[in-house]
């Protein structure tokens, strides 16, 4: 099930992030950030849970801009996937339920940031679409 993140994910979410960057010593997920993002109607922490273990996580943040009339775009960022749970469509998902919403909201693209040391990552983002050749990390809807 894909939901948005409440307060008391807070260490399952840490766990996956110590995945996403294991050598990070500036990582502080606070509850109080989990409540705000959650009452923001423009950005989301969202989460994949399984039985109640959350086993994918990602943030989108939905910006507004000038170029395209009123269309805003999504932009993806911080996806991760447990380890113990990659290849079984989790990351799929949660890409799919980000780019469902943002059609809904009519946005005329999706920008993915990715570190570019996660070749695995962006073989994975490749097969969902998402070409760094057209601009880096970018998929039009």
């Amino acid at each position: 099930m894909i939901r948005e993140a409440k307060r008391t994910d807070k260490a399952q979410i840490l766990k996956l992030y110590k995945m996403l960057v294991p050598n990070s010593k500036k990582m502080n997920v606070l509850e109080e950030q989990i409540d705000k993002i959650r009452r923001d109607h423009y950005n989301f922490l969202l989460v994949y849970e399984e039985e109640g273990e959350i086993i994918g996580t990602l943030t989108l943040n939905i910006c507004l801009q000038a170029l395209h009339g009123i269309r805003p775009f999504g932009v993806v960022e911080n996806i991760i996937v447990h380890e113990n749970f990659r290849s079984r469509n989790v990351g799929q998902k949660l890409l799919q339920y980000v780019e469902d919403y943002c059609k809904t909201i009519d946005c005329h693209r999706i920008m993915l940031l990715s570190n570019s040391t996660r070749q695995r990552a962006h073989q994975f983002f490749e097969r969902e679409g998402y070409s760094g050749s057209f601009s880096k990390g970018v998929k039009n809807l």
